[in-house]
């Protein structure tokens, strides 16, 4: 009876460990398109234990290309900047990496946020990729400098989906996170009122 109990308990063990279910992973693509005048950034999924394992292994390589590992569980948050002259202006990038903490309510996926500065303002500071407390995956954040625009691509309570426009030329806004909805408000705090 003793060795059935322990049989069992060593192969439950075991079983465990060799059906970990990580097969998944996602990170943060950061390009500079100057031919197109444009920054895009995105949150990326990749899957298969060997394609993650093959990231993984080369990940300083992939950051020299601009691909920023965000679920690397308990890993210490990590500030990315970049700074692109484009179009005659200054685009400061600035994305904040936070790897998962935890387990449940929101430990267990990355909370990662985007800020952009258009020639010194900033114009966008909203979640990159799944914002749990409000159910929103920001996809794509797209900087057109020519045009002196942000494009924000976001999802909230599939099928729903949006997007959030800010004109740099047309006044003086920023694209935010409010009441779990990406929205476009004033930046001069009197013109909200």
């Amino acid at each position: 009876m003793r060795l059935s109990a322990a049989l069992t308990v060593f192969t439950s063990f075991l079983l465990t460990s060799i059906c970990e279910a990580n097969n998944l992973t996602s990170y943060i693509w950061y390009r500079a398109e100057p031919e197109f005048s444009r920054i895009v950034i995105t949150e990326e999924t990749i899957r298969g234990r060997r394609t993650l394992d093959r990231f993984k292994a080369k990940a300083k390589e992939h950051e020299e290309k601009g691909r920023y590992h965000n679920c690397d569980y308990g890993a210490p948050d990590k500030l990315v900047v970049k700074v692109e002259k484009m179009d005659g202006h200054e685009i400061k990038t600035e994305i904040l990496i936070s790897h998962p903490r935890g387990l449940g309510f929101g430990g267990a996926v990355p909370a990662c946020r985007i800020r952009v500065f258009f020639d010194g303002e900033l114009k966008v500071n909203c979640p990159i990729g799944f914002e749990f407390r409000h159910s929103l995956r920001v996809a794509k954040v797209i900087i057109h400098a020519e045009n002196q625009n942000a494009e924000v691509v976001y999802v909230k309570d599939a099928p729903q989906a949006g997007q959030a426009w800010n004109s740099f030329e047309h006044g003086k806004e920023v694209i935010v996170q409010e009441e779990g909805e990406l929205v476009s408000m004033p930046t001069d705090p009197k013109a909200r009122q």
